[in-house]
């Protein structure tokens, strides 16, 4: 029963960690590439320019714009390049992977120059939907990511990716390892909660100053209360009690899970074979 629960918490899980790393990333790159090429001249461009005036003398009006349209001209050339490369390399892998061979140039230009035509078409978009930045966009993005990285430490809870010391439940067999993993789990839920309990002050205070007037506690840019982002260390540090409680009552019952399950590093062993490796490299010399 508490395994399918889990299940359940885990799709949902899944699915808002997937919205906050894509909402994150879309604001993030809209955000750049807007700064990028709203600019009235490039960085390529002024460096282009730069370059022609050390070499030929001090440039005028005329000489700075045909230096400006150069440095646009080598800025679309080594973009090219790259997307070619990138397409190419991409190619390469999945025929290597398929066991098939090398994949033709021709192709490979193909498809960089159709998505260099495509990028340049996404920065259009861009800047005319967005002519002045995403407002907001790196708040916003800041709260995205304080999900994501609640949703992915909570999933690795549910994993046993977390990090765990284990030197004494190591020692220990039978019936005293299962009580031990079970203690352990119920504490670590304990402490959970306890982060539970602070996140919930903290929430509550951000409520507060949110209902207390209008435009108070919500984002620059948009009507969001500012307590949606912390509303995930709550939430998230409950499930991750859930989980420890659920682990610690499975532990109890059919033991706790070995090192190599429990995705841990087993210090012995490394010690064990690094003292192997000293000692055939002892014996080659």
């Amino acid at each position: 029963m508490l395994q399918q629960i889990d299940d359940v918490i885990a799709r949902f899980e899944r699915l808002l960690l997937l919205v906050a790393l894509g909402m994150m990333t879309l604001l993030v790159g809209i955000d750049v590439t807007q700064r990028t090429f709203s600019r009235p001249v490039g960085r390529t461009e002024a460096l282009t320019a730069a370059v022609v005036d050390a070499i030929a003398g001090p440039l005028d009006d005329a000489g700075r714009s045909a230096a400006n349209n150069a440095g646009t001209v080598l800025f679309a050339v080594v973009g090219l390049c790259l997307f070619v490369f990138a397409a190419h390399t991409a190619r390469t892998v999945v025929t290597d992977r398929n066991g098939a061979g090398p994949p033709a140039v021709a192709g490979s230009v193909g498809s960089g120059a159709l998505a260099f035509f495509a990028a340049g078409a996404f920065v259009q978009v861009v800047l005319l939907v967005f002519p002045s930045s995403v407002p907001g966009a790196q708040k916003f993005a800041l709260g995205f990511m304080l999900w994501a990285g609640m949703l992915g430490a909570s999933l690795a809870t549910r994993q046993r990716r977390h990090i765990m010391l284990d030197p004494v439940i190591k020692k220990l067999e039978g019936a005293d390892r299962r009580r031990f993993a079970c203690v352990s789990g119920l504490a670590s839920g304990l402490f959970c909660t306890g982060v539970v309990v602070l996140g919930v002050l903290q929430l509550s205070g951000e409520i507060q100053e949110w209902s207390a007037g209008e435009g108070v506690g919500v984002y620059p840019a948009l009507p969001i209360p500012m307590w949606v982002a912390t509303l995930s260390i709550p939430l998230t540090f409950g499930v991750m009690a859930f989980r420890f409680c659920k682990n610690a009552v499975h532990d109890l019952r059919h033991g706790p899970p070995s090192t190599a399950d429990a995705h841990s590093v087993d210090l012995e062993e490394v010690e064990k074979l690094a003292a192997v490796v000293a000692a055939e490299q002892g014996a080659a010399s």
